[in-house]
């Protein structure tokens, strides 16, 4: 039995195009972390923080390796009119890829995160990745962080302030300090890292 042909869905009004404001979105993606802590009250990333990545290109094919992303820097990007904290052009594309850090001062609407406090992890729930930055990613997406510092890490109860904290080793032996003011020993181990597209 033969069925009559439906008419084109635009002769009904309706439209399967993605609206305007969607159609041009580019991924946020979080950098996510979690660490044991001994004696640890927070660990901070102030907004002047070198983040040293990894970057892919857009086509899955180009790495960049220990490139370096700051808030602070403020780079044009080549044939437009905005700017970014990280631009570079790999082989074959027509565009500069970009990479801009989401501070808490911009309006950015992320349902994901909502709650959330970037910039510092204070181990949270037990096991659980919790977010510590947000990239605005144009052509390129990070794999590996380097957790190079300098970071801020402070002691519970009041303690001490250690300035300038390379976290590398954390991702091994552990980083041991001791706190001096509290007469207690510190220490952070098992840093483990992971990137996410959020929404």
């Amino acid at each position: 039995k033969l069925h009559t042909p439906l008419p084109p869905l635009s002769s009904l009004g309706l439209s399967f195009a993605l609206s305007p404001q969607r159609a041009p979105a580019m991924p946020l993606i979080g950098l996510f972390m979690k660490a044991t802590m001994e004696n640890i009250e927070k660990i901070e990333f102030p907004e002047t923080t070198d983040w040293t990545l990894d970057v892919l290109s857009g086509n899955g094919v180009d790495v960049r390796e220990r490139v370096t992303v700051n808030a602070q820097d403020e780079v044009e990007v080549p044939n437009s009119k905005a700017t970014a904290n990280f631009t570079c052009k790999f082989e074959g594309s027509k565009q500069a890829a970009t990479i801009s850090i989401v501070t808490m001062s911009r309006k950015v609407e992320c349902r994901d995160l909502k709650g959330q406090t970037l910039g510092v992890y204070s181990g949270g729930a037990r096991g659980q990745l919790e977010p510590i930055a947000l990239f605005d990613c144009r052509g390129m997406e990070p794999t590996r962080w380097y957790p190079v510092g300098p970071f801020r890490v402070t002691a519970v109860d009041g303690g001490k302030c250690f300035e300038d904290v390379d976290l590398r080793e954390a991702q091994g032996d552990g980083w041991c300090e001791y706190d001096d003011k509290k007469d207690q020993p510190v220490g952070i181990s098992e840093l483990e890292f992971e990137f996410k597209v959020v929404k």
